[in-house]
């Protein structure tokens, strides 16, 4: 096991709050002396994920852009919006006429952008759900697979999920994607990534090619990373990601491999990259 994993193993076993602190406290002597803008979060307060913050967003903005076509006024749905990485990027694209609207379940994350971004943008709205995640959440039972996303039928033209669906349990993927499809415009898109287990990926594990990735807890039609915390990192065997995509009435129009299952893959996409499409 790599000093990464090991690493990794010790921080899953601290309660999400606790992780929280943490990385606050480890960040803290940079970021009290560093210069940054006023729309970037201290590195202590960055709960999702690795890479530099600006530049994150702007791949997922050009990802979006590449993939959909969408106009500068879209409406657009960030389901786990985080700490407003997307919404950063999406300020200097989208007009007055745009809507950017996110929700997410680590409060502190919604209460920064609700600071830091509507205040200048106030066509970018942030909203915190209470649900249960035991990577982010466990003040809570209210279950992802009950929730209803609070919005109206019909109000978006592009939903994204970047990094949201690889920390879901089937049951909560389904719902979520019955949501998406009722919340989507006709002929939206839905913009979103995760750890597919096809047949090169599981070769690659077995060669021992992913690094940590190796989802060694397998079920029937997925696998986690972590026995323990579960929703850390879960991956989809293709047959279970297309039947739960088929039963949502939501169209699958591409897929892109992302580098987690080889390294080498020349792509600047780490998850797996779907698009999907309301017809």
């Amino acid at each position: 096991m790599s000093t990464h994993a090991i690493l990794r193993w010790f921080y899953y076993r601290i309660p999400p709050r606790g992780r929280l602190v943490l990385r606050r406290l480890y960040y803290l002597p940079g970021d009290l002396f560093a210069k940054r803008d006023a729309m970037i979060p201290p590195k202590g307060m960055i709960f999702i994920g690795s890479g530099d913050f600006v530049e994150q967003g702007k791949l997922q903005r050009e990802t979006i852009l590449r993939h959909t076509g969408m106009q500068p006024d879209a409406a657009v749905l960030d389901v786990g919006s985080g700490i407003g990485r997307l919404a950063v990027a999406m300020t200097d694209y989208l007009n007055a006429d745009g809507r950017f609207e996110g929700f997410d379940l680590v409060k502190k994350g919604v209460n920064w952008c609700q600071k830091h971004i509507t205040p200048k943008y106030p066509n970018f709205i942030f909203k915190h759900v209470d649900l249960k995640n035991d990577l982010y959440n466990l003040s809570t039972e209210t279950s992802a697979k009950d929730f209803i996303f609070p919005y109206e039928d019909n109000q978006f033209d592009v939903v994204t999920l970047f990094s949201v669906f690889s920390h879901m349990v089937p049951e909560d993927i389904n719902n979520y994607l019955s949501e998406i499809y009722r919340v989507l415009k006709k002929g939206g898109y839905c913009v979103a990534t995760f750890f597919i287990l096809d047949e090169e990926a599981k070769q690659n594990i077995e060669a021992g090619r992913t690094g940590e990735f190796s989802f060694k807890y397998r079920h029937d039609g997925y696998a986690y990373l972590d026995e323990k915390v579960k929703e850390a990192n879960v991956a989809y065997d293709p047959e279970c990601l297309s039947s739960m995509i088929t039963n949502s009435k939501l169209q699958m129009v591409c897929m892109e491999p992302g580098r987690w299952s080889d390294p080498h893959r020349k792509t600047d996409q780490f998850q797996d990259l779907i698009i999907l499409q309301k017809m």
